[in-house]
């Protein structure tokens, strides 16, 4: 009878953890739902929503007469088969109406008496190149973009090709421009060639006059060419009128045939979105040096009138050792084929002068994939290192807490090693781009929005792809752990690490024991074996201590190796009389995390103790993450919650005393190894890795860091607060 009520005490335990664990991830959840619909961006996208949703109603009526070409599926990342300029044209209606809203603005500006001034620098650095053949109103529209959006020392240089329309009006309207008007159509590219021996930046852009500059679009492309001589030219992000893309960077195949990368896609889908090189980029919008330009002597006139010449310029600078960058930060808007007198007729030139390029390029091409829809996730960047897949909840920002920093000093290692890196994150949640690169490296993929769901077709079509899949925390792994058994065959080449974090049980463990309901050594054990179970098909696994190592090579896994924090010394400069109070830095993403219950504790139990002792003089100041209500409510005048912040340098500089009073954890606390680099006097009571106790015994009160108990912590707080010589003891051993 007794065995039986201890396997039922167990069994409810076990379910009511279970439980705690569904709770907490329904609430990462509902937090995710509750971003996206007050983001800024949805609220800002909502007329686009509207306007898309009519547009795709549109082109899908008349897809359904023309026939629908397939686009690039950006969740499942289902690459589409080679299109051909015709087929890829898209419908009508789009162009319709922009042409008729530059053709009222343009007739509009002609009726005034305005002019357009354009920039024009005595010294400029980017010499902008437009030629032109007739379709006055695109013209127009591409220099009021260039007037409205640029921010750099620039020149415009114009080549008027024999024009019959009215371009010769809105010509003599300019002021700024360098004009040069030719007699006869010497065609887009000798035109080119004519202008650039005019330039006199240090740089050219090559724009077409249907293409209109998107906001940053210039600073973007400069940013990414200034001080680095091994690049070549850097192209941009061309969207069609109709809001889908041209392409995002360009694939050059074996035979001497060319994609434009995910055309037809949605621009701001995630394989887009990150820096990469690449075959070549479109002319519609290119930056290259004038002096690699003149070395090269600029398009080899054998395209002439038009058609590859930017396909062999940038295949020249690869042969060269120049590389040709793709910059999603770089986006124009593309009308497409305004100036050719027919498609057919562009598509036959380009079909003409394939084959020269193919001629002249046969070696290097022979190194290329062969045509075909599967092999464009692997044509769509030039890259001869390891490719590397992570799996993680969420972008590692180091802001985050809660082994984000180390996964995120991971992330940068795999780069430094020249490793390509895509990051897919499992919970889904919205964050704009822009947060989303704060601090991660612009060469990595970041597929946000894919989540779990699109987790398995998303391995099954980049199967072989990655030499390497990381899967970080165990409840990732549970995810990935069934694809994996179901389908060896898509990790025949694939080498796969679990990186399991921290091992949970002892934090579960913890957990129990401060609620007084401590786990028996029989439930310690079959949590940890559970957990270690995970690692059950993995080629290896990462731990982050000894300890947690130690753990998994007791339970039968061998190959095991650890990678723990490593954080760089950065004292701070400021003397022990300039600064006063505690800091707390840490992530509270939920109320039952370590972190909300050391600060529960500490805010309980322990401040209002130390506050008796040194009242004002003693301010505490919680900075990071913090979603916890409790702590708010418990956070009297004396104490300050920031929310994250960007630099916490000026914090570190004004406490006396760094407080980490965890009672339960799994893994090596961050939080401390980045306090003593920065010197800041450490008290860390309650339980933890024993590592840290053996380092700051001997430097702190042995009461402090040793017990839970609250009248030792208050006791020893004021200490550390007010002994200066402890205070440079601290910081010099934490150093």
């Amino acid at each position: 009878m007794t065995t039986e009520y201890q396997t039922q005490s167990e069994l409810i335990r076990a379910l009511q953890e279970e439980l705690a664990d569904k709770k907490r991830e329904l609430a990462l959840q509902r937090r995710a739902f509750e971003q996206v619909l007050q983001s800024r961006s949805w609220r800002l996208t909502c007329r686009l929503r509207w306007v898309a949703k009519q547009l795709r109603t549109i082109k899908d009526a008349v897809s359904g007469l023309l026939g629908k070409s397939q686009p690039v599926d950006s969740g499942a990342m289902i690459e589409a088969a080679p299109i051909s300029p015709a087929a890829a044209m898209p419908v009508s209606d789009p162009k319709k109406l922009f042409t008729s809203l530059s053709r009222t603005s343009f007739e509009s500006f002609l009726v005034s008496e305005a002019v357009l001034e354009l920039p024009s620098s005595p010294d400029p650095e980017v010499s902008i190149i437009l030629v032109l053949f007739n379709r006055s109103e695109l013209t127009f529209a591409c220099l009021r973009s260039i007037a409205e959006t640029y921010s750099e020392k620039i020149e415009v240089i114009i080549v008027d090709n024999a024009s019959s329309d009215e371009t010769r009006l809105l010509l003599d309207r300019l002021r700024g421009a360098r004009i040069i008007r030719n007699r006869e159509n010497r065609n887009f590219l000798l035109a080119v060639n004519q202008a650039a021996e005019h330039a006199r930046g240090q740089y050219l852009l090559l724009l077409n006059n249907d293409a209109q500059l998107l906001p940053g679009s210039l600073r973007a492309a400069l940013a990414t060419l200034r001080g680095r001589p091994d690049i070549g030219a850097v192209g941009g992000k061309i969207i069609l009128l109709d809001g889908t893309l041209q392409e995002a960077g360009s694939i050059v195949w074996r035979d001497g045939s060319c994609l434009g990368y995910g055309r037809g896609d949605t621009p701001f889908a995630p394989s887009y979105m990150f820096r990469r090189d690449v075959d070549y980029c479109s002319g519609a919008f290119l930056l290259t040096p004038r002096s690699l330009w003149e070395q090269l002597g600029g398009f080899d006139e054998s395209f002439t009138p038009a058609y590859y010449e930017e396909t062999d310029y940038c295949m020249r600078l690869w042969q060269r050792g120049y590389r040709v960058v793709y910059e999603p930060g770089a986006a124009v808007l593309h009308y497409e084929f305004a100036s050719s007198q027919s498609v057919t007729g562009a598509t036959g030139l380009q079909s003409a002068h394939q084959l020269v390029f193919a001629a002249r390029h046969r070696s290097a091409l022979d190194k290329r994939e062969p045509p075909g829809i599967g092999r464009a996730i692997h044509a769509r960047m030039r890259h001869n290192g390891r490719r590397v897949l992570f799996l993680d909840d969420q972008p590692p920002h180091p802001w985050l807490g809660s082994g984000y920093p180390r996964a995120h000093a991971m992330l940068r290692a795999f780069l430094k090693h020249g490793c390509f890196v895509t990051l897919y994150p499992l919970f889904l949640f919205d964050e704009e781009w822009s947060k989303v690169y704060s601090d991660i490296p612009r060469d990595v993929e970041v597929m946000i929005g894919a989540g779990p769901d699109k987790l398995e077709p998303f391995l099954r079509n980049r199967g072989g792809y990655y030499d390497f899949i990381i899967v970080s925390r165990p409840h990732n792994m549970e995810r990935f752990q069934p694809i994996l058994a179901a389908h060896p065959e898509w990790f025949d080449k694939t080498r796969v690490v679990y990186d399991a974090e921290a091992l949970f049980a002892h934090r579960q463990a913890g957990r129990r024991k401060v609620s007084g309901n401590p786990m028996s050594p029989r439930e310690l054990e079959g949590a940890l074996r559970a957990e270690i179970r995970l690692a059950a098909g993995a080629d290896c696994v990462v731990a982050v201590s000894e300890q947690d190592g130690a753990a998994f090579k007791r339970h039968g896994i061998k190959n095991v190796c650890i990678i723990g924090h490593s954080v760089a010394p950065a004292p701070t400069s400021s003397a022990f009389e300039e600064r006063t109070g505690f800091l707390f830095v840490g992530a509270v993403h939920e109320e039952e995390s370590p972190n909300a219950d050391s600060l529960v504790w500490f805010l309980t139990e322990v401040f209002p103790r130390i506050q008796e002792k040194l009242g004002a003089a003693a301010p505490l100041t919680i900075a990071g993450v913090n979603r916890s209500q409790k702590i708010r409510e418990l956070a009297g005048p004396s104490v300050r919650i920031t929310g994250p912040l960007a630099d916490l340098t000026s914090l570190y500089a004004g406490a006396r005393v760094f407080i980490a009073p965890t009672r339960y954890a799994a893994g090596i606390p961050h939080k401390v190894h980045e306090a003593a680099a920065r010197t800041t006097g450490v008290d860390r009571p309650g339980t933890g890795h024993r590592r840290y106790r053996r380092r700051f015994c001997r430097t702190l009160c042995r009461g402090l860091l040793g017990s839970r108990q609250v009248g030792k912590a208050s006791r020893c707080g004021p200490s550390s607060h007010h002994h200066r010589m402890l205070a440079g003891h601290v910081r010099e051993k934490g150093l």
